[in-house]
């Protein structure tokens, strides 16, 4: 059996764009949705858990729909700034519920995730282009 590591092809851009825009839809509408109706799907686990988790995985799917060059700085940095602009969003949109409020500590949850799958997606990225620089030397000396 050979051990392949997971290399997703440039073409599947559109699946990180997808994902990215479903992620931000799912998480959005689970912010907002009356807290009585949140109760029946969430986990024995703290709040702040499942909002590192949540970004955690928002940050790599939007890092991935923007990723664009070696190196994936600025992709991780579009990926944070998107991320971390939803999650104040989330945040003001609560006050206006009467079920919701907002949460500082939510927010801060949210950026450790950001942080952390930031950190995931550069060191995924980078071993990514790697492998393909390694099993295509002449694209990878031409820069391409």
């Amino acid at each position: 059996m050979i051990n392949k590591p997971l290399v997703l092809a440039a073409s599947s851009r559109h699946f990180w764009e997808a994902t990215a825009v479903i992620w931000s839809a799912v998480v959005l509408s689970l912010a907002i949705t009356p807290i009585r109706n949140v109760e029946l799907i969430t986990a024995p686990v703290s709040d702040k858990v499942l909002h590192a988790l949540a970004f955690l995985v928002g940050s790599i799917v939007w890092a991935g729909a923007f990723d664009d060059a070696p190196g994936h700085v600025r992709s991780t940095t579009l990926a944070g700034a998107v991320c971390i602009g939803m999650g104040g969003l989330i945040e003001v949109l609560q006050t206006q519920t009467t079920t919701r409020s907002a949460e500082t500590g939510d927010l801060l949850a949210d950026i450790a995730g950001i942080v952390i799958g930031g950190v995931i997606w550069l060191l995924y990225s980078r071993r990514r282009d790697r492998i393909k620089a390694s099993h295509n030397p002449v694209e990878s000396a031409a820069g391409l």
